[in-house]
């Protein structure tokens, strides 16, 4: 019987995730993609942990987006709960993008990876040039579309500073690049960048005012 395999194309659009992240997402973690009459795809399961590479692929997506990275899909530390809702999205989404060959059509291996980084281990296969070119595309075009100044975080706190804006937690985050839980979490006049984050409550609503502080 033949392997079920995902069409990424229908598989990214039904969770609407970028294909730069699907391609550099794959290269890394190991996982081939093959090309049947002009259409990619990749195998349903990734036998040598039994799961589901699209459940695989979410979670790695749904991390990069909270952390811009995506250390715990490399490392197969998968979080529980996180991993179980990828698991569920894609057990109810997966008719849409399913692909069972019923001949044998020709097949091309278009992104055969190499020098794969192990998923199992924690040690770094491919050299320290092209590892780091990987991971920056997955960080890079994953989260923002835009090429951005390397001091545009600095230049967005001091410009809401100026301004007193209050920010949300969501909004400092993605200035930040941490999740939205995590600035919640955080502690009344904590620091980082230069910058120090006092709470401000308004109604129910916690918003963050930016100052700058001095060494």
């Amino acid at each position: 019987m033949k392997q079920p395999q995902i069409n990424l194309s229908s598989f990214r659009k039904t969770f609407n995730i970028p294909s730069d992240f699907i391609r550099s997402t794959c290269k890394i973690l190991g996982i081939e993609v093959i090309k049947i009459n002009s259409e990619q795809y990749i195998q349903l399961v990734k036998e040598d942990l039994n799961i589901e590479n699209d459940t695989i692929l979410l979670y790695a997506f749904i991390e990069s987006k909270d952390t811009g990275k995506i250390e715990n899909t490399k490392k197969k530390n998968f979080s529980g709960g996180s991993f179980d809702k990828c698991s569920l999205l894609t057990t109810e989404k997966r008719n849409s993008y399913i692909f069972i060959p019923q001949d044998q059509p020709e097949v091309q291996i278009t992104k055969k990876p190499k020098n794969s980084i192990d998923i199992s281990s924690t040690s770094i296969d491919v050299r320290k040039e092209e590892f780091i070119s990987l991971l920056a595309e997955v960080v890079s075009k994953s989260i923002s579309n835009q090429h951005k100044s390397v001091l545009n975080t600095q230049e967005e706190l001091h410009n809401a500073m100026e301004k007193n804006w209050l920010l949300t937690n969501e909004q400092l985050g993605t200035l930040l690049g941490m999740s939205k839980s995590t600035i919640s979490s955080k502690p009344d006049g904590w620091v980082r960048m230069g910058f120090r984050y006092s709470k401000i409550k308004e109604g129910t609503m916690t918003l963050w005012k930016v100052s700058q502080y001095q060494f």
